[in-house]
């Protein structure tokens, strides 16, 4: 039988038989001596190990040369000298594992001690060719930990074994989880771990909900009809995923026959998730699959709108970017997604969790745990599971729930009123970095337009005309004049991305939850002081609006609502985006004092520097409040403007009977809208695209819109929502 020669710090040897199943038995390939420095074996020999002191069992361990693990060949390193350690782990540490480090401690109960063993190793640079037993889907020549921790129980006389013995049998049986017949051998209670980075692949089927956003385009007609579409369909999706960072793959012994076997994100690292989802569909005539299930999920009337795009024969190559595109924005949609599952505290405990039943496993079972334990869960992520495996918990059983939603965005829907014709008219994008679906008509379509990639929508621009569209839309919405199922909403958004982000940033991105009354001064400091840097985040806020929100935007009671109110209103949203001790303050001032305000609206922002209040600022202090207040005055005008006109024509059509479409005064009614609505777009602000239109346009309604807010970051990941019953 195989032995390892272990010496202490006195130069006392011992041997430590390996057990014929054990890893080192199955993995070693070359011989191995162990020194362990600071321990006396003499010592321990008579020292129970409850009572052995945690100074003599908790040390590094001196390999005297190099050791090869492997099965052909050497796929694990561990270099000579100390590479490893020893551990005790008793009631006085309460549990095995760092929660700040990996998820899910385990409990270590009373009259139970683990003892563990630790090796630092390097992979072979061989295996980025070929895959390896022990590779657990970490990079090639990257630095592998192995741990292996020994459960050891009080006898019936009520004692430990003595802790040399313990020792010889923690190294005896050492425990790498490479194959399902480690798992096998492992005894019952004994943990082993591998930690590395690396990339974990998956694969997955799910029906993604669609959500619908039907905006009107700049170039409008005088709209008047049903537009015909629908919200929360669904589309059937398979997609496979790489998630790259830092791991622990971890297999635990829980019954004599059951391994808990999971993969922990190590906290407060970078992930990254690259996802590729395929809508089942291939190139070809009379091949609709995307396109019908596009429309399924959209189209109130789809039989009608796949007719439409049957009849205009659409060409391979037409058919064919359409599908690339839904598909590249579904990728992207998948990648939030399963990022914000793989960081959020729903999933803090694992990634990925799973039970294995070991005497219930077929070939086929076999041969997906292989596979889980070399980096790829393909045959074990979907939700036909093979016999013997159970999912306790997996990212992607929140992705797959509704929290999860591909948006599209039907920009001219109010013009062409069935999707089919917007689409024939105009072109299908996708928004980069959210992955939301764009239908646009061609003019929108060449202002949105990414510069490098054809099907992909520039977020900034596109970011820009949804603000211009989100006034035109709800003002329709309001006139009456076109008609939208009930359930329909149109969406009001921001995206905000950094590749890095400090505390400063940070704070701006939890103003945006604050001031939608989604999050408490405590919480939002709470969050600031758990780190300086919050690495790369992505911020992502929406309001919606049904026709009563709608209504309410601009009338009250059907009464316009005032310019004075808006302007009350945008000062207000302006107060809770910039908060008291931030670097810009002193932008509060004309915020919250109200005789401040009027004395500017009196001189105009010229005589702004003459103003007592504001002759201390510096002259880009008065340049950012001249900005804020154009910008304010603007919505003001504007939404006021607007509400008088809508008001006016909801006079002329409300009650019976309804109005002749061809009325004179309807129809001037109806271009003097179309001609206010165009002249309030060509004066938008930019900074309408920014948190503080979305803010205000919440205000105004009285915060009683649906409203969520998404941040993820490599530390935070939060998901708020006011949702309306």
């Amino acid at each position: 039988m195989a032995t390892i020669k272990l010496t202490d710090q006195v130069g006392l040897e011992v041997a430590a038989e390996l057990n014929k199943d054990s890893a080192l038995a199955k993995y070693l390939k070359d011989a191995a001596a162990f020194k362990f420095p600071k321990i006396d074996f003499a010592s321990l020999q008579t020292t129970p190990l409850d009572q052995a002191p945690l100074k003599s069992v908790d040390t590094g361990i001196d390999f005297k040369q190099k050791v090869g693990l492997g099965v052909e060949n050497t796929e694990l390193t561990i270099a000579a000298g100390v590479s490893g350690a020893l551990r005790l782990h008793t009631t006085k540490d309460e549990q095995l594992f760092d929660p700040d480090v990996f998820g899910e401690p385990i409990a270590i109960r009373e009259g139970e001690i683990f003892l563990s063993a630790h090796a630092q190793a390097k992979l072979s640079a061989g295996l980025a060719t070929q895959a390896g037993e022990l590779s657990f889907g970490f990079t090639p020549s990257s630095q592998v930990v192995l741990s292996s921790y020994r459960l050891f129980q009080k006898a019936s006389d009520g004692a430990f074994p003595n802790g040399l013995d313990a020792l010889k049998e923690t190294i005896s049986a050492f425990a790498i989880p490479g194959d399902l017949q480690d798992l096998e051998h492992m005894d019952k209670g004994s943990v082993a771990t591998v930690e590395g980075s690396g990339n974990l692949k998956l694969s997955a089927s799910m029906n993604l909900l669609t959500a619908v956003n039907p905006l009107a385009a700049l170039d409008l007609p005088e709209p008047l009809g049903e537009i015909k579409v629908i919200s929360s369909g669904a589309i059937k999706v398979g997609a496979t995923f790489q998630i790259s960072g830092a791991y622990q793959l971890r297999a635990q012994k829980v019954g004599a026959s059951t391994v808990r076997l999971g993969y922990y994100k190590r906290k407060g690292s970078e992930f990254t998730v690259t996802a590729s989802a395929s809508v089942g569909f291939s190139a070809g005539i009379g091949k609709f699959d995307v396109l019908e299930q596009l429309l399924k999920a959209i189209s109130s009337d789809p039989k009608a709108d796949i007719d439409e795009l049957k009849k205009a024969t659409l060409t391979d190559a037409q058919i064919d970017a359409i599908k690339k595109t839904v598909e590249a924005g579904i990728s992207r949609k998948l990648e939030v997604a399963a990022s914000f599952e793989l960081g959020s505290a729903s999933t803090s405990e694992a990634a990925f969790l799973y039970e294995i039943d070991l005497n219930k496993l077929t070939d086929v079972s076999r041969s997906a745990l292989h596979k889980a334990l070399d980096g790829d869960l393909s045959g074990v992520s979907d939700s036909n599971l093979p016999p013997g495996i159970t999912t306790i918990r997996g990212i992607f059983t929140e992705t797959k729930k509704s929290t999860h939603t591909l948006k599209v965005n039907l920009f001219g829907i109010f013009n062409f009123i069935s999707v089919s014709k917007l689409m024939l008219q105009g072109r299908v994008m996708f928004d980069r970095e959210t992955g939301e679906i764009v239908i646009t008509d061609k003019a929108t379509a060449s202002r949105i337009a990414a510069s490098m990639l054809n099907f992909a929508a520039d977020g900034e621009k596109l970011r820009k005309v949804m603000a211009e569209s989100v006034l035109l839309s709800v003002a329709y919405r309001c006139s009456k004049l076109v008609v939208l199922q009930p359930q329909l909403k149109i969406a009001h958004s921001y995206v905000e991305l950094h590749s890095k982000t400090d505390k400063n940033v940070m704070r701006n991105n939890l103003d945006v939850f604050q001031a939608l009354a989604l999050m408490t001064q405590n919480e939002k400091d709470q969050i600031l002081s758990s780190a300086n840097s919050f690495g790369r985040t992505i911020l992502n806020a929406e309001t919606s609006y049904d026709d009563e929100l709608a209504t309410g935007l601009f009338l009250r009671n059907g009464v316009p609502r005032t310019m004075d109110e808006y302007e009350t209103v945008g000062r207000r949203a302006l107060a809770s985006l910039v908060q008291a001790g931030e670097s810009d303050e002193f932008r509060r001032l004309p915020a919250l004092d109200d005789s401040l305000w009027k004395e500017m609206r009196k001189v105009a922002q010229p005589g702004f520097a003459f103003i007592d209040k504001l002759r201390t600022l510096s002259a880009d202090k008065i340049g950012a409040i001249r900005s804020d207040y154009a910008v304010i005055v603007w919505w003001a005008e504007s939404m006021s403007k607007m509400a008088r006109q809508l008001a006016a024509i909801r006079d002329l059509i409300k009650g019976p009977p309804p109005i002749d479409p061809e009325n004179n005064s309807f129809k001037e009614l109806r271009k003097k809208l179309a001609a206010t609505l165009k002249d309030v777009v060509s004066k938008t602000k930019s900074e309408f695209g920014d948190p503080w239109g979305l803010v205000a346009m919440d205000l105004i309604s009285g915060q009683t819109s649906e409203a969520k807010v998404v941040l993820s970051s490599s530390r935070v990941m939060l998901l708020r929502e006011r949702k309306v019953q």
